[in-house]
């Protein structure tokens, strides 16, 4: 062992050195991954189009397609049906719209929220996971845990994986580890996702969204009653 080590440059000794001070480190501190970066607008934008998923703007476009058929509906109907046909319309056109600039639209909202926030001190991340979750310090020193137990589903792309906790998402490259890599991390990662804790956010999205289409669709019988009542006086009047 004497004669192996009397081999070794002083160079090759101190790495060696600095490599089992940082597995030590790494088994005291209970880091298992370890990630540095800065978060410019490429990884923003990169976050965007991992939001902006292929499913959600399907589902745009047939929330579109029905207000369209429903509107074209009204206007064959006549009478007083023929202005909220061509609201329906508009709206139908408005969400095909905005299904096909969803990417750049949240790209753009995204980078100018990173823009206005300031806690972090700039645009320098760190990223540090361990078995009970996330921390996430940005230069400032500020840090904010995301515990593993509120782990909704991760977005994976081809740069980036994206924790999603709730409504908060962080980001974490996949080229800029400093300890662990990104297959392992993935892997790490996704095994920890709350499957029950998804479902239930599942549920309560559908039924808030579910609740939201009945009330329109109890508004707007009364709606084009009261309109139909407001003609007919205007027409006594008249």
């Amino acid at each position: 062992m004497a004669d192996a080590e009397s081999n070794l440059v002083p160079s090759e000794a101190a790495d060696q050195v600095e490599v089992a001070l940082e597995t030590q480190a790494a088994a005291d501190d209970g880091i298992l991954y370890l990630n540095e970066y800065q978060y410019e607008n490429d990884l923003v934008t990169d976050f965007a189009r991992l939001v902006a998923s292929p499913r959600r703007r399907g589902s745009l476009y047939v929330a579109a397609a029905i207000a369209a058929l429903i509107g074209i509906g009204m206007l064959v109907a006549g009478g007083s049906w023929i202005k909220f046909g061509v609201v329906l319309i508009v709206f139908g056109a408005f969400l095909a719209w905005w299904s096909k600039n969803l990417h750049h639209t949240l790209a753009r909202d995204f980078i100018e929220a990173v823009e206005a926030d300031e806690s972090m001190g700039g645009r320098y991340r760190r990223v540090a996971a361990n078995e009970d979750g996330l921390m996430v310090w940005g230069k400032s020193g500020k840090s904010q845990f995301f515990p593993f137990e509120k782990l909704d589903h991760v977005l994976d792309g081809e740069r980036i994986f994206v924790a999603m906790f709730a409504d908060q998402g962080v980001t974490i490259p996949k080229d800029t580890f400093v300890r662990g890599d990104a297959e392992q991390f993935g892997s790490f990662l996704k095994a920890r996702i709350n499957k029950k804790l998804r479902i239930e956010t599942k549920r309560k999205k559908m039924k808030a969204e579910k609740a939201a289409a009945e009330a329109k669709q109890e508004s707007e019988p009364k709606n084009a009653k009261a309109k139909q009542r407001k003609q007919k006086k205007n027409n006594k009047k008249r």
